[in-house]
């Protein structure tokens, strides 16, 4: 039908034009995906380089705040590298700020100004793909960036002197920049402040494009001739700019001219997509920033950023209340049902920790104030504005620091926690030496000389056979809930994570129903003899100790292990360390319950009181272990466990931690993973334990029964504080062969003796050589053990010194908080608790005459003054400063400190060193002629009487008898 045939043809035409008009829409959407994804591809490969004169430099913190505060504030602002000069810095920093992961890599200027200094500040986004940063002096600072090729782009950041310095030294700041541009590279960046004014473009010449100003300065004429012998192009005279958009600097005379003397140089203008001159980024200095676009195949990875957070504890508890703990399967399966769900609960109960801002309300104002601010229309009141600024700035970073350790001083807190977490920035690493002494900056060899480093530490380097444990199989309890709980309560709050993110805090807030099926899971390992996979892998960061930084043997590794797996470990260890003590003599005083450094200091300060009075010939050994802890043989401390009698569960579980471990250790970005054969991971509750197990079964092969100093029938040959040992020996002969015989035996056990680091002291006896092998140890009249200055003549005035020395260095740390604090009795505390430690450390062994005590007093004196900014010609009396202060006397604390230690030392009854050498009297040795010198004693007889030592027994009459003697604190 005709009506029929005109619908169908008409639904036909619908449908086709239905399909038509998804076809087009199809059509337009996949062009604006493939557009979107150009666009993308197109600012991946764009890389936003950027030089900037500071002026004002960022040496100090409130410059620093200033430009981070401007860089996070601005939006819209690309930048991935910033090259900068003029730092001012004293010396080379590099560090990562907190805040935003950026980079922070400045070089130190020239002279006792500090002029000049240039850096780079390095985006977090392309901060993995930097190769090498090389500050080379106070004008030139290169950097290697990894553009996907063969070769790497080579960026130059310069500081060109101006014309005043002479063309001699311009000349010879050219030949140096052409020096460090020989580097291969695949395309190469000159940026910075040249002080050199390009004008019209000559004929004839490729390199400068047709954008330039008018006149030519005479250091313009000398960045031509560079530039074209070099080959490089002038960028910024090939991109078309209005000329209020070109100048970079403003000078500071009356007309307020400027010009363009900020440029970047390219080796191929084609890399180059725009040059703009940014006039928002604004912290006061007369130059403006000078952005280059550069093409750029970098492939940007995001990294996944791990940061600690803070949980709603009331929360956390009901969640974990109503959480289901149970688990089962393999001990890795159960481990990981527990780390799931204590992670969920720290999603649902996650709580967001603003930062407390650093500056005012008035501060920001003025800085948006000055953003806004037309410089041309207002140049004295705009001069002004930064003058303002800076001063704002500097006040409220210190009030803002002040409050804080003010609080945290009122709290009780510990004031250098308070430091740490006020830092801004973390320090990174610049370079490390080579195995040969080269010194490697490239960071793909600084992370490739770090795993060989640690991968030879590490290795297992003695084959130490494993004994065979025949005793007989002990029945062990499961482990209690009350053994977890008490071994959570220990545990330190504020502590880093391992890898799997649990905290401390998180343990303790999952309460009892967390805690019950820890036990659960801890009593699995027990009976399976076996940990979950998680708890073998850590994560070790490297901490500088004393000496050069760039040398890795100078660094130690401290494993981030997982805070569950620790207090498995401290639970083990609360049941074992009875016996593992037992079995230590008296001369370890390392890690031992009712021992401290004051035993063996008291010891070795008493012998040599006696060797001096008495003429008692005696040589001392000082030894040192190469990397101790992380050196000894897993086999040797499992064997010295076994000859301990530790139960043979605890044996094998302990075994089982050691073996087939691994850890990573992260410089830059890149994880460098490291199988450890070897050691006892620092970090780990119970590894000192096992330290010194394993460093007891190697004593006992020594028979030293002749040799030491005889002390009332008994020989003292050695001390041990952990891994610190001194060997005792009436003569070098006889501590030498001590010496290897220690040499030998630790070797078996992978341990070796740092031969520059060990050291001898001769007493009252000849002088001869002490050999290690082919090795020469060096003799020397004072040592350093245990934190305080031992001489062979036992006189105090040297450690006097390094005390002083040591208070006046924590006195300067918070000088302003003692100033500033207005309760006195905070202020006291304060005082008493930070700097008097500090000054009287040891002083429980010191033989104090008047005039060590005169020093001591003196010390005390000028900071009490300097707290109450008294000076000595306003006259005022020491006992109105004290009334003032309330601090402890200085040398009335030595007094008690030191009589409360003698009543100790009398007092004790269980044969140890400590008791046995302070009343041992040499009779077989004679006095010589005249007055003998001042014993230890003799302030202790002074004030207590000749039979203190008996009186010391009835502790309560003692404890009596000095509150009536000693002035009140």
């Amino acid at each position: 039908m005709p009506g029929s045939e005109g619908r169908g043809r008409s639904k036909s035409a619908r449908t086709y034009q239905t399909w038509k008009g998804l076809d087009e829409q199809n059509c337009r959407i996949n062009r604006s995906a493939l557009e979107t994804e150009k666009e993308h591809k197109r600012k991946s490969n764009r890389l936003h380089v950027l030089t900037y004169n500071l002026k004002h430099g960022i040496a100090d913190l409130p410059q620093r705040s200033l430009l981070m505060e401007q860089l996070k504030t601005l939006h819209r602002f690309k930048y991935d590298i910033i090259g900068i000069c003029e730092t001012r810095a004293r010396e080379e920093q590099r560090m990562v700020w907190k805040d935003t992961g950026d980079e922070l890599i400045i070089g130190g200027g020239s002279g006792t100004h500090h002029v000049g200094g240039v850096g780079f500040i390095i985006n977090k986004k392309i901060a993995d793909k930097v190769i090498e940063v090389i500050i080379h002096s106070s004008r030139i600072a290169t950097l290697k960036l990894d553009v996907g090729k063969k070769k790497p782009l080579l960026i130059v950041q310069v500081y060109a002197p101006h014309i005043g310095h002479g063309i001699e030294e311009i000349e010879s700041f050219y030949s140096e920049l052409a020096h460090h541009l020989k580097q291969p590279a695949s395309q190469k960046l000159v940026i910075g402040d040249f002080n050199a004014q390009v004008g019209t473009r000559p004929v004839n010449t490729r390199y400068v494009g047709k954008f330039t100003g008018r006149s030519w300065s005479d250091t313009g004429e000398i960045l031509l001739d560079f530039a074209e012998h070099q080959r490089l192009y002038v960028a910024n005279s090939f991109f078309q700019k209005n000329e209020e958009k070109r100048w970079t600097y403003e000078s500071s005379n009356v007309r307020k001219t400027r010009h363009e003397i900020d440029y970047g140089l390219c080796s191929n203008i084609r890399m180059v997509e725009n040059v703009e001159v940014l006039s928002r980024l604004n912290i006061g200095s007369d130059h403006r920033p000078l952005r280059l676009t550069v093409k750029a195949d970098i492939k940007v990875n995001r990294r996944r950023v791990i940061t600690r957070r803070t949980f709603d504890t009331k929360a956390f508890e009901y969640k974990s209340e109503k959480t289901c703990w149970t688990s089962s399967g393999t001990l890795t399966q159960m481990y990981d049902g527990i780390q799931t769900k204590l992670m969920e609960i720290l999603r649902a109960t996650a709580t967001t920790k603003q930062r407390p801002k650093r500056l005012s309300e008035e501060t920001v104002k003025l800085l948006h104030k000055r953003r806004n601010m037309n410089r041309t229309e207002n140049q004295v009141e705009y001069a002004e504005l930064c003058k303002l600024i800076r001063r704002k700035m500097k006040e409220d970073h210190t009030n803002f620091r002040t409050q804080r350790l003010l609080q945290a001083a009122e709290k009780h807190k510990s004031l250098q926690k308070c430091r740490k977490e006020m830092t801004q920035q973390v320090a990174t690493m610049s370079a490390l030496l080579a195995e040969d002494g080269t010194r490697l900056t490239k960071r793909i060899d600084i992370e490739h000389r770090c795993e060989e480093f640690y991968r030879k530490l590490f290795s297992s380097k003695k084959d130490v056979p494993l004994l065979r444990d025949e005793r007989e199989e002990e029945e062990v309890p499961d482990v209690l809930q009350s053994e977890v709980r008490h071994a959570i309560s220990n545990s330190k709050n504020d502590k880093a994570p391992g890898p799997d993110g649990i905290t401390n805090e998180m343990i303790k807030a999952g309460g009892y129903p967390l805690w019950k099926a820890l036990a659960t899971l801890f009593t699995e390992c027990i009976r399976r003899e076996d940990i979950p996979d998680q708890w073998r892998k850590s994560s070790t960061i490297i901490i500088p100790k004393k000496g050069d930084r760039e040398d890795l043997k100078n660094y130690r590794p401290i494993a981030l292990l997982p805070a569950i797996y620790k207090i498995f470990t401290k639970v083990l260890m609360n049941r074992i360390v009875k016996q593992l003590d037992s079995e230590q003599p008296r001369e370890q005083a390392g890690f031992r319950s009712g021992y401290s450094t004051l035993d063996h200091l008291q010891t070795i300060n008493q012998l040599l009181e006696r060797c001096r009075e008495y003429t008692v010939p005696v040589c001392l050994i000082f030894v040192d272990f190469e990397k101790a802890f992380d050196s000894i043989e897993i086999n040797a401390v499992t064997n010295a466990l076994i000859r301990q009698n530790v139960p043979k569960k605890y044996v094998r579980v302990l075994h089982k931690i050691n073996k087939s471990c691994s850890t990573s250790i992260r410089l830059f970005y890149n994880n460098i993973d490291i199988p450890i054969s070897r050691g006892v991971r620092q970090g780990d509750t119970i590894s000192p334990k096992l330290f010194t197990a394993a460093l007891e079964d190697v004593f006992k092969n020594f028979d030293w029964s002749e040799r030491g100093v005889k002390i009332d029938g008994e020989r003292l040959h050695h001390l041990r504080f952990a891994d610190d040992i001194v060997l005792i020996a009436h003569d070098a002969c006889t501590a030498t062969k001590m010496l290897k015989e220690l040499n030998e035996s630790s070797e078996s056990v992978g341990l070796r003796i740092n031969r520059a680091k060990t050291k001898a002291m001769l007493v009252n006896c000849a002088e001869e050589e002490i050999m290690l092998e082919s090795d020469k140890i060096e003799i020397v009249d004072n040592y350093i053990y245990l934190g305080q200055q031992i001489t062979n003549d036992h006189t105090i005035e040297k450690e006097i010194r390094r005390r002083r020395c040591a208070a006046w260095s924590k006195f300067k740390n918070m000088e302003e908080i003692l100033r500033k604090t207005k309760d006195v009795n905070t202020r006291a505390h304060l005082f008493n608790t930070n700097v008097l430690p500090a000054l009287l450390y040891g002083c429980e062994t010191w033989t104090i005459r008047e005039t060590d005590k005169m020093k001591l007093l003196t010390t005390q004196r000028a900071m009490e003054r300097k707290v109450l900014q008294i000076r000595l010609r306003d006259r005022i009396r020491n006992e109105e400063i004290r009334k003032r202060t309330l601090f402890k006397d200085a040398y009335d604390d030595a007094t008690e400190r030191k009589l409360r230690w003698a009543g100790h030392v009398a007092r004790r009854h269980d044969n140890r060193w400590t008791q046995k050498v302070t009343f041992w009297c040499p009779w077989n040795y004679s006095r010589p002629q005249g007055r003998p010198p001042d014993r230890w004693r003799k302030q202790i007889e002074e004030k207590l009487g000749r039979s203190w030592q008996y009186e010391a027994n009835d502790r309560r009459e003692f404890r009596r008898k000095l509150e009536d003697l000693l002035p009140l604190n």
